[in-house]
């Protein structure tokens, strides 16, 4: 007499084990694709700040410089400055531009002396209460900038040169081109119109 099998319900080691390993296989492959994702997204961010950053920078940069006014001004000793400095220690540029909006209706002159510092780290833009006598307030950060930036001007016979010497001091360049250094080793060069050239 011979006995029934019983049939029998479930999954044997062999077979447990092998689905372990193709699920182990499986969530490896997820979560290197997850991985690669979050890397990516934040890649993107990062680049996008910084082309954001440039943009805003740019548009400072530009609106400083297309409304330079030809308008010596004078430091806090008193000593007379030239509408338009360039260079000197920390200083990248300093300028008196018109259009300074007064939202509030306080009461200060329409003109505002701006200057452009290398902080061994960042462009830093400072401005002035007054254009003639006054503190430059503390500054804010534009773009971080790993090298200093390099200037060149174009004069009103249409050449470029490497230093800014004005025979007046009310004297204005036509152009100014700012090169500023780049991780890829390619500087970046924007060329602005100055003043009343802008238009």
């Amino acid at each position: 007499m011979t006995m029934a099998r019983v049939p029998r319900n479930g999954f044997t080691l062999v077979e447990m084990l092998v689905a372990l390993a193709v699920f182990a296989v499986i969530a490896g492959g997820a979560l290197a694709l997850l991985r690669f994702s979050v890397d990516a997204e934040l890649a993107s961010r990062g680049k996008t700040e910084q082309v954001a950053a440039m943009r805003r920078f740019l548009s400072v940069w530009t609106a400083d410089l297309a409304q330079a006014a030809a308008r010596p001004a004078r430091d806090e000793a008193g000593q007379p400055h030239p509408a338009f400095e360039a260079g000197g220690g920390s200083l990248v540029l300093r300028l008196t531009r018109s259009g300074w909006e007064n939202l509030d209706g306080a009461a200060r002159p329409s003109l505002q002396k701006v200057e452009w510092r290398w902080t061994g780290k960042a462009l830093e833009r400072a401005g002035y209460p007054f254009p003639d006598g006054a503190a430059s307030d503390a500054g804010s950060v534009m773009l971080p900038l790993a090298a200093p930036p390099r200037l060149r001007f174009r004069m009103k016979d249409g050449l470029w040169q490497d230093r800014w010497e004005p025979e007046r001091a009310a004297d204005l360049p036509v152009a100014v081109e700012l090169l500023l250094p780049q991780p890829s080793g390619e500087p970046l060069r924007a060329v602005s119109l100055v003043g009343v050239n802008y238009q």
